[in-house]
């Protein structure tokens, strides 16, 4: 199966709302997270119901009809049908966190990751049969500390991420696995309590409310608080490719993989709720 595994790797262009529904709390549309790390995450049916929308746009963009039925065909076969009695050969994972923008005294903002993000990380890296990077040195990482990546810093920088404060403490090389973060110009990373605070209450909060068309004021009760995950958040996905499960339609992996990454699904993806307010744009790299 890592033969036919892909990295997609998302950059969020815009800020993303993909909801977990209703809360009693403050905020009263909350983002999805994981259970266990309390990280943001956007769910694997969310990201494969995205692709499938993309599709459907990209076969506007198809004048001929013979060449659309054979898109709606291709669709059925990728992603599955309810009239069909097979599954799609497309296998998507969760959008998971690789680095989080943080406001920062070092810059208007950094990013920031750690090392169990980029333990995770080798593990989906290995997974897809990829290189995974060089972690060595991070154990030592204390929770006042940060290491910086290609000169961002330098030794001794006592650096503010939103209220907390740490000091740089060394430079770190990722090797090739710098990479993955090459839209991540100023890149921390810092310790596993310091990224759970920052995901957890540093991210963005709006204000929502409906206008009365008759009376121009607010309606009574539409006033909600909504969280979204904040611009320039970089994400990933593991995708595996699959033949076709039709028998009457045999199509291989590397076919769908190529037709996929090279024409239908590239550029730009949206994800998430709120698309007629610019949310959920994300820029796509295919690993």
């Amino acid at each position: 199966m890592k033969n036919n595994a892909s990295i997609l790797c998302l950059y969020a262009v815009t800020p993303c709302h993909a909801g977990s529904g209703a809360s009693v709390g403050v905020v009263d549309l909350p983002i999805q997270r994981e259970r266990h790390t309390n990280w943001p995450v956007i769910q694997a049916s969310g990201v494969k119901g995205a692709l499938r929308a993309h599709f459907d746009r990209f076969k506007e963009g198809i004048k001929e009809k013979p060449a659309q039925q054979t898109f709606d065909n291709l669709a059925d076969l990728v992603f599955g049908s309810e009239s069909s009695d097979h599954a799609g050969s497309l296998s998507v994972g969760d959008m998971k966190i690789l680095a989080f923008p943080m406001r920062s005294s070092a810059a208007p903002f950094v990013w920031i990751t750690c090392p169990a993000v980029l333990k995770r990380f080798n593990k989906d890296l290995a997974l897809a049969g990829r290189p995974v990077i060089d972690l060595n040195g991070l154990a030592a990482l204390k929770a006042d500390q940060a290491l910086w990546i290609e000169g961002s810093c330098k030794e001794g920088d006592r650096i503010l991420l939103e209220d907390m404060e740490v000091t740089a403490a060394a430079e770190m090389s990722l090797g090739d696995g710098s990479s993955w973060f090459s839209e991540t110009e100023r890149l921390l990373i810092v310790h596993d309590e310091v990224f759970g605070y920052g995901v957890s209450h540093c991210t963005s909060v709006m204000a929502q409310i409906k206008i009365d068309q008759k009376t121009g004021t607010t309606a009574n009760g539409s006033l909600r608080y909504q969280e979204e995950l904040p611009a320039d958040t970089l994400m990933y996905s593991v995708i595996f490719w699959g033949d076709s499960r039709d028998a009457k339609e045999s199509l291989k992996a590397d076919t769908i993989r190529r037709y996929i990454q090279e024409e239908v699904v590239a550029g730009h993806l949206q994800v998430g709720g709120d698309e007629t307010l610019g949310r959920g744009i994300f820029s796509l790299t295919w690993a």
